[in-house]
């Protein structure tokens, strides 16, 4: 079987980049797809690539619509397809030739989510960072989320981008994103699909994306300044924290969700210092919310948690090196 790939680029204002990330998808060895292109209003010659390129290849399909931000694109094109999986990809970036077929192939596991590495790039295609190791595995519901939050091959995997998603998964509980989430979005859509997911998760480490670095992202102009919606990062951080608590049982878990709503106010923090009034409003919050999900023992848990995690990966990576060394020996 070549189950239907539904690609969903959003496109806002991409028409530098844009022409080398649908040729990469045009290069896919998988062939059975189709992607949908959602030009979220941009004022650029974005929209009339778009156009170019659905003359050029029928898979391509073009909906132009007013500006709404990301999540609303996203929605759209979720809406707007009719393939079995669904693989988002940014406007900006670039596919592996064999993403697809490597995250295509591990379906046959009766997997909802399949979760698959990537290549750092700077915008100069110079490479920042690969995948530490090869590895493919299961995934139980636990294991994917404390992935989400400390990952252990790569160094982030909240990313929609390097995973495949059933497309009956989101359709049928309409689990789509949050347009009032600005940051941590695509994490957040992730946890709401994992917790609604029966089955086990599929890994590998196989990069499948390359993802690049441009100083006019968004995480890119966070740098240089203050955006207020950068508060909403810490709100998906509170809804995926409710999310994990009914997921399971299990306190690490919910460990690691309390780590990630620390690390997003200590962010806060750090960039409410480029505002040039900074906010006690913002700060008296922030304290509260500290308050309630920081104390001595949840430190030492994780602290301890964190320790166990990289021993466990040091010894695969390890362990994956000598094999491969001991293979190469009695060739």
């Amino acid at each position: 079987m070549f189950p239907k790939i539904s690609i969903i680029v959003p496109i806002y204002n991409a028409s530098k980049y844009l022409n080398k990330c649908l040729d990469s998808i045009l290069a896919q060895s998988y062939t059975n797809w189709e992607c949908i292109l959602v030009d979220d209003g941009s004022t650029d010659d974005s929209g009339l690539i778009c156009e170019d390129y659905s003359k050029l290849d029928t898979r391509f399909k073009v909906i132009h619509k007013d500006n709404q931000g990301v999540s609303a694109a996203r929605n759209t094109g979720i809406k707007e397809s009719t393939g079995e999986w669904l693989y988002f990809c940014d406007a900006d970036d670039k596919m592996q030739q064999n993403g697809l077929y490597i995250l295509i192939r591990l379906t046959d596991y009766g997997s909802d989510i399949i979760f698959g590495g990537y290549v750092e790039c700077n915008e100069d295609n110079t490479t920042i960072a690969v995948p530490l190791t090869k590895i493919q595995k299961k995934l139980t519901k636990e294991e994917a989320i404390i992935e989400l939050y400390q990952p252990s091959y790569s160094n982030y995997e909240g990313y929609l981008w390097c995973k495949l998603f059933k497309a009956n998964l989101i359709k049928d509980n309409g689990l789509f994103f949050a347009e009032d989430i600005y940051y941590n979005e695509d994490r957040l859509f992730i946890m709401n699909l994992l917790s609604h997911s029966v089955n086990n998760i599929r890994y590998t480490s196989s990069p499948v994306y390359r993802y690049y670095w441009h100083p006019q992202s968004a995480s890119g102009n966070l740098e240089k300044q203050w955006d207020s919606r950068f508060l909403t990062d810490l709100k998906a951080c509170l809804m995926m924290y409710d999310c994990v608590k009914e997921m399971t049982p299990s306190i690490q878990p919910k460990i690691f969700a309390k780590e990630g709503i620390r690390a997003s106010i200590k962010l806060i923090r750090k960039k409410l210092r480029k505002s040039p009034k900074g906010d006690l409003t913002i700060e008296k919050e922030l304290i509260n919310t500290e308050k309630k999900y920081s104390s001595y023992k949840d430190t030492i848990l994780f602290n301890f948690f964190l320790r166990i995690r990289q021993i466990k990966v040091l010894f695969f990576i390890t362990y994956n090196k000598l094999s491969y060394f001991f293979r190469q020996e009695n060739e």
